[in-house]
């Protein structure tokens, strides 16, 4: 029998063949590469589009937040306009004022609600913008602010001070004289009514609004001694019992004393002279023994320097003569001094001693050793608008047309007013000189804020209703939130 040879273990294998047991590895690695690759270029891709999104929503957003301010300041800029929805609002309720599309596309949707039950009135407005591409972004912005009262409102207060024509302590004499030549007598006329001063509703420095008050607030009206047939109290109640007119209220004045109130003064009349704050100019104007009288053109008016530069006429704010202009085109338009005036002070205009006007604010002095307060007297047709307050005693007379508001403690001893009438004379019942018509006291909201404004004596006070202008104030509180849709 015929025996086969055993194969070699290393015979050659024949070409071609692998056998089972014995792979490769380029192609799983090839394929894992172009799956490694492909998952690389998708998520590129996917972050390219995320970036674009992204990009995208950014832009949106904000766009919808401008979107939200420009509904902010639309609102704030014609609060005129809604002004008669606001006004109407209960406390808690609200008003839509609907979507508004700008020009690019974004809008915005503003609703205001109103948040206090009375008196001065608190708003939140409420603005959403959105942007006008295909995310959708919305922004919401909510400010909280206030307004003008729809009625009656406070204006700037100094404490007590000026919520009616007159607040006074003490006592209060209002008379009118009869001629006894002619048979006639003045007019007094005391208003609570607001009014604005003539002249300055057309130059545009008095809000739309008028705000009626009384025409006198006193601790205790039994004080209150009326001898005229001729004039009386007319107001938002003409006459108010205020225990709280009280020493205290004439001694501080929010966070202030009186001493605070007393150094803001930039003039000082004293003695028969008149100088500013800081003495650089001292005017002897009248005998320092006898009754100081500032005199219409012969002393007060305005005065004037000269711009080296560009020639311009500038009001000379330092002078002390210097009480203001009621020209809406004079430089000293807006000039309003704060004027301290300690003893005695007859401020007088025609026929005997020209036209006088001022406007400011006038501070009664009070002499703590004689325990005397000032003796402020307006009269011969004399004109003033602004404020007057401090510790003493006031008298308008014959003529005298007073626009503004009075803050006075007339109850000290010794004061050099003939208390019985410390509020009016109207006219000498000998016929020399004759009666000058009408003697007014008029409340007028304008004048009380234009004079602390202009004075920068409203950064002691308490604004409860906006700066002269009107519109809308806002609190200085804002949030925000931003949503994708």
């Amino acid at each position: 029998m015929q025996m086969r040879e055993p194969r070699s273990a290393n015979l050659a294998r024949p070409q071609g063949k692998v056998p089972a047991d014995d792979g490769g590895f380029v192609l799983p690695v090839v394929v894992m590469g172009l799956l490694l690759m492909g998952t690389m270029t998708v998520a590129a891709l996917l972050t390219a589009d995320d970036e674009a999104r992204s990009g995208r929503a950014m832009r949106e957003a904000t766009g919808a937040f401008y979107a939200a301010e420009a509904g902010l300041n639309w609102v704030y800029a014609n609060w005129d306009t809604v002004k008669a929805d606001v006004d109407t609002l209960a406390g808690g309720s609200s008003v839509d004022l609907g979507w508004r599309t700008l020009d690019n596309g974004d809008s915005y949707h503003a609703v205001i609600y109103r948040w206090d039950e009375t008196g001065q009135p608190i708003y939140q407005l409420v603005v959403e913008g959105q942007s006008g591409g295909e995310l959708g972004s919305r922004r919401r912005l909510s400010y909280t602010l206030t307004s003008e009262p729809g009625g009656v409102g406070e204006g700037y207060m100094l404490g007590e001070c000026c919520d009616a024509a007159l607040t006074m302590k003490g006592t209060y004499g209002q008379r009118t004289a009869v001629d006894t030549l002619t048979g006639e007598g003045g007019q007094i006329v005391h208003s609570g009514y607001d009014v604005h001063p003539p002249g300055w509703a057309d130059a545009g420095v008095c809000s739309d609004s008028l705000y009626d008050k009384p025409a006198l607030v006193m601790e205790d009206t039994t004080l209150v001694e009326r001898l005229d047939i001729r004039g009386g109290l007319e107001g938002v109640p003409p006459l108010v019992q205020d225990p709280g007119i009280n020493d205290a209220a004439f001694d501080t004045f929010g966070d202030y004393t009186w001493q605070d109130l007393k150094d803001r003064a930039t003039i000082i009349v004293e003695a028969g002279t008149i100088r500013n704050a800081d003495g650089s100019i001292n005017i002897q104007f009248d005998d320092p023994t006898g009754s100081q009288k500032l005199k219409g053109t012969d002393h007060i008016g305005p005065r004037y320097t000269i711009d080296p530069m560009t020639g311009e006429l500038l009001c000379d704010r330092d002078h002390p003569m210097n009480w203001g202009s009621d020209d809406p085109n004079d430089p000293c338009f807006d000039h309003f001094p704060v004027i301290l005036l300690k003893g005695e002070v007859d401020m007088v205009g025609e026929p005997a001693y020209g036209r006088f006007y001022g406007q400011g604010i006038i501070i009664g002095d009070f002499d703590e050793v004689a325990r005397t307060g000032a003796e402020i007297e307006f009269e011969a047709q004399a004109n003033f608008r602004g404020l007057t307050m401090g510790k003493g005693c006031i008298e308008l007379q014959k003529g005298t047309q007073y626009y503004g508001g009075i803050f006075l403690d007339a109850s000290y001893d010794g004061v050099t007013c003939d208390k019985s009438y410390d509020m009016y004379t109207d006219c000498y019942p000998n016929g020399t000189p004759p009666c000058f018509g009408q003697t007014l006291l008029q409340w007028s909201q304008c004048a009380v804020d234009r004079a602390m404004v202009e004075s920068g004596l409203f950064e002691m006070a308490e604004p409860t209703v906006p700066p002269p202008g009107g519109g809308a104030v806002l609190l200085g509180s804002r949030s925000f939130g931003e949503s994708f849709r």
